[in-house]
Order: structure tokens, then sequence, then C-alpha cells
């Protein structure tokens, strides 16, 4: 692949993700209900793209082969107050003891040998696994994907693919191919489970 198409390819996954999850912002706000949102699910991906950072960021990559990420941690941490606030459970304190915590997350993750952070990254893929799992375990007891944005899973499938791509030619780091490949297959799951337990397509035809 040339370096045109491979720079094309990596904006193609960047660029989406920087709104990825703006949809689903937003019928959170229009509905104001949480039903079929795993909060758990926010809290273990806003860590798991917040690791895949600082994983690049000690690696010295280029910042094209991660850009999204803080796009998607950023946007995590303005799904996960307002899931709490919905849910009628955020305070003050709560707020601020989880900012402090997440900086000291950070700031650990910047002073761990590398070492270390090899062997976390191997522990991301099964968290990573079980964060998406605990997305659609909720839709699976919800049956109703109303609240759900389709357009956020699509997207995560198709830039998961693509990343497996930049990563195999450019990067080849196996780590990050193999935790695309699950991601990837996670995504489509999820997506044929949205559509499959959408209002519109459950409702029963009206009879002439």
């Amino acid at each position: 692949m040339g370096p045109f198409l491979l720079g094309v390819l990596n904006w193609f996954c960047v660029v989406p993700c920087v709104f990825l999850k703006v949809p689903q912002i937003y019928k959170l706000f229009s509905n104001k209900n949480t039903k079929g949102l795993s909060l758990r699910g926010y809290l273990i991906s806003c860590s798991r793209f917040t690791f895949t950072v600082v994983y690049h960021v000690r690696h010295s990559y280029p910042l094209i082969y991660y850009l999204e990420y803080p796009f998607l941690a950023v946007q995590d941490l303005v799904l996960i107050p307002l899931i709490l606030f919905y849910d009628r459970r955020l305070n003050i304190t709560m707020a601020t003891t989880s900012i402090i915590m997440y900086l000291f997350y950070i700031a650990i993750l910047m002073l761990l040998p590398m070492r270390i952070i090899l062997i976390l990254q191997v522990l991301q893929i099964p968290l990573g696994m079980y964060g998406k799992w605990s997305h659609l375990s909720v839709l699976y007891q919800a049956k109703d994907s109303s609240n759900i944005s389709l357009f956020r899973w699509l997207v995560d499938l198709v830039t998961c693919l693509g990343r497996i791509i930049t990563n195999y030619v450019e990067l080849d780091d196996w780590l990050m191919i193999l935790k695309f490949t699950i991601n990837s297959t996670i995504c489509f799951i999820a997506c044929c489970m949205i559509v499959y337990y959408s209002p519109s397509r459950r409702q029963p035809k009206k009879s002439v």
C-alpha cells in the first residue's frame, strides 16, 4: 500500500471518530433516560481509550495512528456524567473525585515501566471484550435499541477494520491487530442486535 493510500486510510479512521458518539449523546439528551445503555461499558471504554493513547505515546508512534482515541475518550467523559445525571446519581463530590482519579490514572500510566505497559496492553484485550459485552448484555436485557446509536457502532466497526490494515502495513503491532480483530467482530454483533431490537422493526404491522 502506497503512502498516499495509507494516509487516506488513516484519516478515514480518525475523522468519523471525532463525532462518533455525538449521535449517542444527542439521543440521551433527547430521550432523557438510560434504558439500554451500560454505564459500566462506558467506564471501561474510557479507561481503555486513555490507556491506548498512553500506549502509543510511550511507543513514540506517529500521532495519526491513534489520533481518534483522545476524541473517543472525551466523548465518553461526556456520556458518563450524563448517564449518572439521568439516573439521578451525579453529585459534586462524585464528579470531583472522579476527575482526580482520572488524572491520577493518566499520571501512573505515564510513569510505569514499559514492561508493565506491555502486560497491561495484553490485559486490555479481555477487558475490552468485557466492556463491549456489557453493552450487549444491557441491550439484550432491555430488548429495546431506541436509545442506542447504530451509527456509533457501524463507524466503530469500519474504523476497527481500517486500523487492522494500518497496523499491519505500518506498525506491525500484532497486539493491536488482535485487539481490533476482536473489537470488529463484537461491533458487527452489536449492529445486528441494534437492528433486531429496533422498535420500528418489532412493531406489529397494521392490518388494512
